[in-house]
């Protein structure tokens, strides 16, 4: 056992300087009402233990456990946290530019044209369809090339076939962020009444594959993606493998146990964000009556919508409009735009274009976060504000 060393009350106020700068205010004036007990009479640590290593603030992913104030725990429940998936909770930037360059080399073969052509098609459907994962790429591909006059039905069907299962094959590499998994199971602990929805502008099917693939389905209350339209395409013969297709990714879906959820929707691709569409349907459906943090990666897009939401509802003077809505930027998720093999993949496929988008005039986040670890430590400081302003 270790031994026990006074610490009295020029200990207590000394450690309380020190650590003072790195608080919130909230905890400021929890620290102050510790070094009053112990001015009034003396305290101990163990042996060995310096106020410094108690508080000191810690690095990037060793965040100590946050132990969250009642007051804290009391404004999270009836409140939403919306995350972002992709390059927020998984490292989607870096698989898909494994796997999309062969794909669609693989692609060019089976349809015998020319793999400059086919990325160029690939990238205007992904922006038509705001999807680069789209259910129907090949078969979308293949009637804009009229390939039908040269390639049979079953030819195409056959390659769509392949460039799936090859997906399928290489889903399964793709990886969380470090200290996701760890962070999550510690806000549904510190924070029991708040409800975390994935808010992604993935398809629907993709999405709950990759929450499962990743583990993180069961961490998670709600699923707010995209919906996969069915493309008209006027030459018949490709209906039978959109009907393939169509079956193969509501197989996948019912594979997966989502039975926990509490919200799972589809929206139009004319919701994805900038949009605020999400953010209101999933904000309604749940009943959140507090507070709305949002989590992304890009201000373009998560910082748009919540402040598009914020706009909305105060011009229509909705009872919503007294419900706060808070923007956390996940830079960690744009630790490597400038790495010249995203800018190789942008010459060739250029709706993948990276780069850190321009500044967007207006949007300022409550906090941008270096590291996932950070969350619970930002959702009790934007929760414990809630109480001081509450307090006044």
């Amino acid at each position: 056992m270790p031994a026990i060393v006074p610490f009295g009350p020029s200990q207590a106020t000394a450690c309380f300087y020190e650590i003072a700068p790195q608080l919130s205010t909230a905890r400021r004036s929890e620290y102050m009402n510790i070094q009053a007990n112990l001015l009034s009479g003396a305290s101990s640590f163990a042996a060995g233990e310096t106020c410094s290593q108690a508080y000191c603030a810690p690095t990037v992913g060793q965040m100590p456990p946050v132990i969250s104030s009642s007051a804290s725990r009391a404004n999270a429940s009836d409140s939403l946290l919306l995350l972002d998936m992709d390059n927020t909770l998984v490292d989607t930037r870096a698989w898909f530019a494994d796997f999309i360059l062969s794909a669609t080399n693989g692609i060019a073969e089976a349809l015998k044209e020319d793999h400059r052509i086919i990325n160029q098609l690939f990238a205007e459907i992904a922006g038509a369809t705001t999807l680069h994962e789209y259910g129907y790429i090949i078969e979308a591909i293949a009637s804009r090339l009229k390939k039908h006059r040269s390639v049979t039905h079953r030819k195409i069907e056959r390659a769509s076939e392949r460039f799936w299962h090859e997906f399928s094959q290489e889903h399964k590499k793709i990886r969380t962020y470090d200290h996701v998994h760890s962070t999550l199971k510690e806000i549904r602990m510190q924070f029991p009444g708040l409800k975390i929805v994935v808010l992604t502008d993935s398809p629907e099917w993709v999405t709950l594959e990759r929450l499962h693939l990743t583990g993180l389905l069961p961490l998670v209350d709600g699923i707010v993606a995209i919906r996969t339209e069915v493309p008209k395409l006027r030459n018949r013969g490709y209906q039978r493998g959109l009907r393939l297709r169509q079956e193969e990714m509501r197989r996948l879906q019912e594979k997966i146990d989502r039975r926990h959820l509490q919200l799972h929707m589809a929206i139009p691709a004319s919701y994805a964000k900038p949009s605020s569409a999400g953010i209101e349907l999933a904000a309604k459906r749940l009943a959140v009556g507090n507070q709305i943090i949002i989590v992304g990666d890009k201000d373009h897009k998560e910082g748009l919508a919540a402040r598009s939401w914020h706009l909305s509802q105060n011009a229509q003077e909705r009872p919503s409009a007294s419900i706060r809505i808070n923007y956390v930027r996940a830079h960690y998720g744009n630790y490597d735009l400038d790495h010249p093999r995203y800018l190789d993949l942008a010459s060739h496929i250029p709706s993948l274009k990276a780069g850190i988008a321009e500044p967007v005039t207006g949007i300022e986040p409550v906090k941008s976060l270096d590291s996932f670890a950070h969350m619970t430590q930002t959702l009790e400081e934007i929760f414990s504000e809630q109480s001081e302003q509450q307090a006044a």
